[in-house]
């Protein structure tokens, strides 16, 4: 019974262990991400390294995967280099494999001691996180040696042995087993350390362990399955490349395994050669289970893409009051969350129409809600972009960038609301001129329309060109503006007195949303990344 609750016990603190380094790593290195990101989605060679890179830092190959995924629709990286970096991101996240061979029994209580002490006394980032990777390590070589010790007393249990004898007989059975811990823990590099401990430990042999450790690279798929229920185009075909690699990397292992069983030197082999402890030689075979499918899928990832279109082609554009880029799998990562956000939001101000709009009524009581003339459409876009930003808030790693741009995209659809009922009035009282007044008005709906694609590509990417042009063209004191307030009151003058009365009303909703867009250009520039990231630390 004493075995058992040490193999519990370092169960629990293995999968805290993950936890923290999945976690601290991934914040230690978000920024920097981001900005790899951008640079080698014009040369994809790059995406390689940084795919390795980034699988180290969120030990998920899966985690990778939908952040990209995410990171596809706000077009900050290109399918073709998604592609490698995913690929190459279960070559990165075998790093983790290597703790299994580090032994520090001795020092391991004064490791786990010193750096809980450290994150506890340390506020400073990123001196915190660094604190925080260092515990998850520590905690997770202590969860091995308890592992270890818990599950050596296995091997005298009937059960054990019979499923040993199970997986000796058939290689298949221990692949499976090995697909069902990574299914269980949600880590091929998990269970792969799960597996390389046991070994060590002597409960499983060398020749059960690989199949193993081959398996494990599968055990994902289901969960991805479930995570990607409801995505379309590039995203579901990137998930789908992740779960060919594994299906390419058990195939291909497991070809070579039974190659090796016929006498033919291969991985295990190789594996000997480098290393003569069994915990080195299996983290040397699951380094091998990645890196080879790697190399080898890489050239036909074109090939692979043309494939995965036939079976998963682009999906129909989505209708005006449906979020098309906001998904609950972007909220993962909260930077490309807020970039996505910005996309929505420019779709959102790209869906007002300014058209003339007659009611049976005629002209347009005095007492009505600006509210109840918007469009459905609009409404329902504009409460599912609400929604998302509460989600968002309610993430977790949240940082004080990401916190002030949310704070500011919160105020920036206040602004969109308001300029679609002045927009709406506008269009009202539009409808209810008769000519020639009409004709008159005409340049002053092509001119908002203008301004509203304006507003729209400027909120999409809030680059510094496009925001300026916005600032400039909205400025109700700019030279376009009273230019054409001033050609306009001259054709006015020309009709007659009841005439120009009836234009008064649509003169003033002009003016009315020219100056909330203005407000919301010079609310724009705090929607970009590094605008907020002066703020938040101003």
């Amino acid at each position: 019974m004493e075995s058992f609750d040490s193999l519990i016990l370092g169960l629990g603190l293995f999968f805290l262990g993950l936890r923290l380094i999945g976690q601290n790593l991934s914040e230690l290195g978000g920024g920097g991400f981001r900005d790899a990101v951008r640079f080698v989605t014009h040369t994809p060679p790059l995406a390689s390294v940084l795919g390795i890179m980034s699988g180290a830092l969120t030990q998920s190959a899966t985690a990778v995967t939908f952040i990209l995924a995410s990171m596809l629709g706000s077009g900050l990286i290109k399918p073709p280099a998604a592609r490698l970096v995913v690929v190459w991101s279960n070559v990165g996240l075998t790093a983790l494999a290597f703790l299994a061979m580090v032994d520090i029994h001795p020092l391991v209580a004064y490791f786990v001691g010193g750096t809980g002490i450290a994150l506890g006394s340390v506020r400073a980032k990123p001196w915190s996180t660094v604190a925080g990777v260092l515990l998850g390590v520590g905690l997770l070589l202590f969860a091995l040696e308890n592992m270890g010790a818990g599950a050596a007393p296995l091997k005298n249990e009937p059960w054990f042995r019979q499923g040993l004898e199970a997986a000796l007989a058939s290689p298949w059975f221990a692949f499976a087993c090995g697909f069902g811990a990574a299914a269980l823990l949600q880590s091929n590099a998990g269970a792969s350390m799960l597996v390389i401990t046991l070994c060590e430990a002597g409960s499983i042999p060398a020749s059960a362990a690989l199949p193993m450790i081959y398996g494990t690279n599968l055990g994902a798929i289901p969960l991805r399955g479930m995570l990607a229920l409801g995505m379309k185009g590039d995203a579901i075909r990137l998930v789908r490349t992740e779960d060919l690699f594994c299906l390419a990397s058990g195939l291909l292992m497991m070809a070579l395994f039974f190659g090796e069983s016929l006498g033919m030197p291969l991985v295990g082999a190789l594996s000997a050669h480098l290393t003569v402890s069994s915990s080195g030689q299996l983290a040397v075979a699951f380094l091998l289970s990645n890196l080879l499918p790697a190399l080898a899928l890489s050239p036909l990832l074109p090939a692979c893409a043309r494939l995965l279109d036939r079976f998963w082609p682009p999906g129909p554009e989505k209708p005006r009051g449906e979020a098309a880029f906001l998904s609950s799998h972007a909220l993962v990562d909260p930077p490309t969350a807020l970039d996505l956000l910005a996309k929505e939001l420019g779709r959102l101000l790209g869906s007002l129409r300014v058209e003339p709009r007659r009611s049976k009524e005629g002209a347009l009581p005095a007492d009505t809600d600006p509210e109840a003339l918007l469009e459905p459409e609009f409404v329902r876009l504009a409460f599912a972009i609400d929604t998302f930003c509460m989600k968002l808030a309610l993430r977790d790693g949240l940082g004080p960038v990401e916190t002030a741009r949310l704070q500011w995209f919160r105020a920036a659809l206040g602004i969109v609301r308001h300029i679609a009922e002045a927009a709406a009035e506008f269009s009202c009282h539009l409808g209810g001129l008769p000519e020639p007044v009409a004709s008159v008005a005409d340049p002053l709906r092509v001119r908002l329309e203008r301004l509203l694609a304006i507003a729209s590509g400027a909120v999409s990417s809030p680059n510094e060109g496009a925001i300026a042009e916005f600032h400039a063209q909205t400025r109700r004191h700019g030279q376009p503006i009273m230019a054409l307030r001033e050609a306009f009151s001259a054709e006015l003058a020309a009709l007659k007195i009841e005439q120009r009365m009836k234009a008064g009303a649509l003169d003033t909703d002009f003016e009315l949303c020219v100056w909330l867009l203005h407000r919301l250009a010079k609310l724009l520039p705090c929607l970009a990344a590094s605008s907020a990231a002066r703020v938040a630390s101003g």
